[in-house]
């Protein structure tokens, strides 16, 4: 018998399956970690860089509309009345509503600029006076507004489809009358409101009174007690909604949720962990209509969290209290002061929002009426702004009754 016939051929060694699904695995993690970085280094959001939507039809000053000249989205050098848009300058309409109405407790306008790292917020107040499709009444029902006429010319719309028709609305609206260009929307209720203050584990702040406050019609029950504690979803709810005591009222609550924003935006900064990111966006998806992509998102907020509280400002629509011959209360604008705080803040051009431009229409005021006029058309007095790192060390005095 041949020798060579009797010698084993040796056994090749073979990678146990588990390691071959664990390399696999492990490849494909570090792949989606190269993509995500190389993704988040070199996407850019895309803005809008047509004509300003308070440039297209201006109002002449016989109340003629014409169209004004276009804007140069060019690289070359342009003419001096040319408006060329800042594509690192962001605005958003944000807003929030109860869950079951269509009125909205909540307007602010945020403006991000990416290429210095500053955030400013402008708080509109829910009872600011304004004339919508011949209607005079608060502009926290303009989305309300919007929305019934979106349904009246299409009666086949979803809630949602109503909802993003209401919204859309509004942001044209305001970009007409305020000369603001808004980059995108996000509307959240109050129940949303509640799962994310939740999630991120509730938001550390002092409360600075007692505040107890109870209205059955409203199914509204507010208990807090005065003192440095961290609220939970339901309590930060109490905070942002209480103003009975308040002497200024709304006003009040405005400052107020200057106080609770700054707390949140601390809280977000510091707390966020890779087991809270998933939830956050659980619930922000769930709860929150926005038409800003997701990959926008996630850039916005990356750098968001990058921002310095130093250089986050905060203020409120310029203007005071009235009362229409009716007995109810408004908020009226400063027409000058306003105009002033748009174009320091919120202007993503680089040409200034002349005072023939804004408010064309006067939609802020009844010119008929001398209470309300007499606000709007006052002399400048300039606009208070704080900015997030001064009040969070300082807090507001927010005068009570």
């Amino acid at each position: 018998m041949n020798p060579q016939m009797n010698k084993r051929h040796p056994k090749k060694h073979r990678l146990p399956v588990w390691k071959i699904v664990l390399a696999v695995i492990t490849v494909m993690i570090f792949l989606t970690i190269a993509g995500l970085a190389t993704f988040l280094k070199v996407y850019k959001p895309s803005v809008d860089t047509d004509v300003p939507p308070f440039l297209v039809d201006t109002v002449e000053p016989d109340g003629t509309m014409s169209d004004t000249v276009p804007v140069d989205t060019s690289e070359d050098p342009t003419p001096e009345n040319v408006y060329v848009r800042d594509t690192e300058i962001v605005n958003f309409l944000v807003m929030g509503r109860d869950k079951d109405a269509w009125n909205t407790d909540v307007m602010m306008i945020v403006n991000f600029n990416m290429r210095d790292g500053s955030l400013s917020v402008l708080q509109i107040p829910r009872d600011t006076y304004t004339e919508v499709d011949g209607m005079h009444g608060r502009l926290n029902t303009m989305m309300k507004i919007k929305r019934n006429a979106a349904y009246s010319e299409d009666k086949s719309l979803s809630q949602t489809e109503l909802l993003k028709a209401g919204m859309q609305g509004t942001v044209e609206a305001l970009e007409k009358s305020l000369c603001i260009q808004i980059d995108g929307y996000a509307i959240v209720n109050l129940e949303g409101f509640r799962n994310i203050i939740d999630v991120i584990g509730g938001v550390y702040m002092d409360v600075p009174y007692d505040m107890d406050y109870d209205d059955p019609d409203q199914n509204l029950y507010i208990h807090l007690s005065a003192g440095p504690q961290t609220l939970d979803g339901a309590e930060a709810e109490m905070f942002v909604r209480f103003r009975s005591g308040f002497i200024q009222g709304d006003i009040g609550r405005v400052n107020a949720q200057k106080i609770f924003l700054t707390a949140l935006f601390k809280q977000l900064q510091t707390n966020l962990t890779l087991t809270t990111v998933p939830q956050l966006a659980e619930q922000v998806v769930k709860y929150v209509t926005t038409d800003v992509p997701l990959a926008d998102i996630i850039i916005y907020a990356k750098e968001l969290l990058g921002v310095d509280m130093a250089k986050v400002s905060m203020m409120t629509l310029p203007g005071k209290d009235a009362r229409a011959t009716s007995g109810a209360w408004y908020y009226i604008m400063h027409r000058e002061d306003t105009l002033s705080v748009i174009n320091e803040y919120f202007n993503v051009y680089n040409l200034p929002v002349t005072s023939e431009m804004f408010d064309p229409t006067h939609a802020f005021t009844d010119e008929d009426f001398a209470a309300f006029a007499d606000i709007y058309f006052a002399e400048a007095a300039g606009a208070v702004v704080e900015t997030a790192d001064k009040i969070d060390e300082d807090g507001l005095n927010i005068p009570l009754y």
